[in-house]
């Protein structure tokens, strides 16, 4: 049984660029707006933090997070991933199920969180999809940085902060 689920396990890890492509492609469909980490990193590559998982917006974040379950299972070729509402009403939540190949247990997997837009997203387009653009990403960052709410997240932001600025301080001396 553990061979089995090392087996699995390895699968997901080599498939990696699957889940890459079926993410960026139902955005490129949907029309959707990749924002975060994903989005500075696509708009300035030196510049962007490694992250995990994508955080995209969408009009319906249940649906399109059900969809995107089910291609990603089909990607792999196995019931591997769900979907779940996260701690912030109206976001859901795409995982993977983890080494003990169970639901909701800590070494499960985000994968993509989609959420719906307050309004109208500024986005660039890169290859086709849309990223929320960087100052709309710098305000976001500022604002959570001063949210005591999101103290667990504090450190992140602010790396997020100075590597926009850093891209943005190259940026106007290469013009």
């Amino acid at each position: 049984m553990k061979k089995h689920k090392a087996t699995k396990r390895t699968s997901i890890i080599d498939k990696q660029d699957d889940i890459s492509r079926v993410i960026l492609n139902m955005a490129r469909k949907r029309k959707q707006t990749i924002y975060g980490a994903r989005s500075i990193k696509a708009q300035n590559n030196m510049f962007g933090r490694e992250t995990q998982d994508y955080d995209v917006f969408d009009k319906n974040p249940k649906q399109v997070a059900n969809l995107i379950q089910k291609e990603l299972d089909q990607a792999i070729g196995h019931d591997y991933f769900y979907h779940k509402e996260a701690k912030h009403k109206g976001t859901w939540k795409v995982k993977g199920r983890g080494v003990d190949m169970r639901k909701n247990t800590e070494d499960d997997e985000s994968i993509a969180d989609y959420s719906k837009p307050d309004g109208k997203v500024p986005f660039v387009l890169i290859n086709g999809i849309r990223y929320r653009v960087l100052k709309k990403e710098l305000e976001r960052k500022r604002a959570v940085a001063k949210d005591p709410e999101y103290k667990f997240r504090h450190e992140k932001d602010r790396d997020d902060i100075n590597r926009i600025k850093g891209f943005i301080k190259i940026k106007k001396l290469l013009r």
